[in-house]
């Protein structure tokens, strides 16, 4: 179920805002231009799904961490005007550009190189400026670039996953939040990031802008995190083999081994630049339609970085908020049981200093006076079961089905996912016939799922996804088999596979 349809059962009509046609659209929430009717402007609405209303922690935390990101006023980031709720529905107004998104761009071809690097600086800007102030965007990727009119790039969505973390630590590890394609070794297994994620991602972005697809590809998502774990850095193709020292610097799998900051990166950008083979700065890319080089040279003028404050800002900056949230958890939690080693990670040109200590977050503090917090739809207050039942559902609809979110919020983060409500649900009524049946459809998912991995001979993944299961189902005779083979054929042997599950 997606968020258009979620939001058909709420009333939208925001006071102070009118709405004026949808613009865009995840699996939890909505875009609509709307005017927000006090200024007379134009600007992005978005509409965060009812079902959120289901964890009683969200309000606070949307509330608490969408008014800090507010304060993030840069000219590479989009700046948040209002955040708030309605009703039943949370909303955070941001200024609108009109321009569409670097993922548009790409699949459009046209770019070169000049151009590139500039998108490329212009996003490294924006992120510097963040981490300076203790943020870490975690879902750094083509679709979250913007275009002003002038050319200049911004980066959205900052800090919105962070805004939506149920929970009340400030870091938490064992879950995931970003987009397979794009995200860190440390985001795929798990772990707590810093600035030096977004860094990573920001050089998978290079890359497919470069070469015209992402760094790894594989048909479903669980390998492609993996491949982000165990897989060297990516080889530029050789017309772009001057910038691989950009990629190795961004891309290392030990975040230690990457630019320490955005300044780090655009000043070896500059020095790589200055001394480009001829003609390579307005080369068009060779996956894009040609275009004229109306951008050659464009790098030595418009990359806005500058080297000058480098050495007054710290190495990098934990994040202010953790990961995790409720209805936003990656689909690839998993990999942070993972006792496998990376691949030796690439040095990267310009090696990153020992980190400093981290800013202390900030208080979470009390909820605006008068506040209510929206009841779930489709439950009143007193019915508590159909309330987890309900979050269960559409969490585990969103998380099976095809063309949804595949794997994300079955089981993590513990207590805000499909099996978290359905497991508080068998608490109080074991012998509730809807939780249970959840529960079996989420063991079937990763038998499914384990068995695939198996069967393509990938059999750390499997392994994975077997220990996801049996913490689910620990008594499951088919998933023990599946261990047994997996164990096996990493040892290097030719284990024999039962047969495909049912269903």
């Amino acid at each position: 179920m997606n968020a258009t349809v979620l939001l058909t059962s709420v009333d939208i009509n925001i006071p102070g805002y009118r709405i004026l046609r949808p613009i865009g659209e995840g699996g939890m929430a909505s875009v609509f231009l709307a005017v927000q009717e006090s200024l007379d402007r134009e600007v992005a609405l978005k509409v965060m799904s009812p079902a959120l209303a289901a964890n009683p922690e969200f309000a606070s935390r949307f509330l608490t961490e969408g008014k800090i990101t507010a304060r993030l006023q840069h000219p590479n980031l989009v700046t948040v005007h209002d955040i708030g709720s309605h009703g039943s529905v949370y909303y955070l107004a941001a200024e609108y550009i009109p321009g569409g998104t670097l993922k548009e761009r790409i699949t459009e071809g046209g770019l070169d190189v000049g151009h590139i690097l500039d998108i490329a600086g212009d996003i490294a800007s924006g992120l510097d400026f963040a981490h300076q102030k203790g943020f870490v965007h975690r879902d750094v990727k083509p679709g979250n670039v913007l275009f002003r009119n002038d050319g200049r790039v911004v980066l959205a969505d900052f800090g919105i996953a962070k805004a939506m973390d149920g929970s009340n630590s400030s870091t938490v590890a064992g879950a995931s939040i970003g987009t397979p394609d794009y995200m860190s070794p440390e985001q795929a297994r798990g772990e707590p990031v810093d600035g030096r994620s977004d860094l990573y991602s920001l050089g998978t972005v290079l890359y497919e802008m470069l070469v015209g697809t992402p760094p790894y590809q594989a048909a479903d998502a669980f390998t492609v995190a993996l491949m982000h774990v165990t897989h060297p850095v990516p080889e530029l193709p050789e017309p772009y083999a001057w910038l691989q020292p950009l990629i190795n610097g961004l891309m290392a799998k030990d975040p230690a081994q990457r630019f320490n900051t955005g300044a780090a990166f655009v000043e070896a950008l500059n020095k790589l630049v200055a001394n480009a083979p001829p003609g390579a700065i307005g080369q068009a890319t060779s996956a894009r339609k040609p275009t004229g080089n109306r951008h050659a040279g464009a790098t030595q003028q418009r990359t806005r970085i500058s080297a000058r404050d480098a050495k007054a800002r710290p190495a990098w900056v934990l994040p202010v908020a953790g990961v995790g949230g409720a209805f936003v958890a990656a689909v690839l939690a998993w990999w942070a049981l993972s006792p496998e080693k990376p691949a030796a990670p690439v040095q990267a040109a310009a090696p990153a200093t020992q980190p400093a200590a981290a800013s202390p977050a900030p208080a979470e503090g009390p909820l605006p006076e008068g506040f209510q917090l929206p009841q779930p739809v489709g439950a009143e207050v007193d019915q508590d079961l159909e309330a987890m039942l309900n979050a269960g559902d559409k969490l585990l609809e969103n998380g099976i089905r095809p063309g949804g979110n595949l794997g994300r919020g079955l089981d993590r983060p513990a207590d805000n996912s499909a099996l978290g409500y359905y497991r508080k649900v068998l608490a109080l009524d074991p012998e509730n016939a809807r939780a249970r049946a959840g529960v079996a459809a989420i063991a079937a998912f990763y038998r499914r799922f384990s068995y695939q991995a198996c069967d393509r001979g990938r059999w750390v993944q499997c392994r994975l996804l077997v220990a996801r299961g049996l913490e689910i189902a620990p008594d499951d005779e088919y998933l023990r088999q599946l261990q047994d083979a997996a164990l096996s054929g990493e040892a290097g042997g030719t284990p024999s596979l039962p047969p495909p599950p049912a269903g």
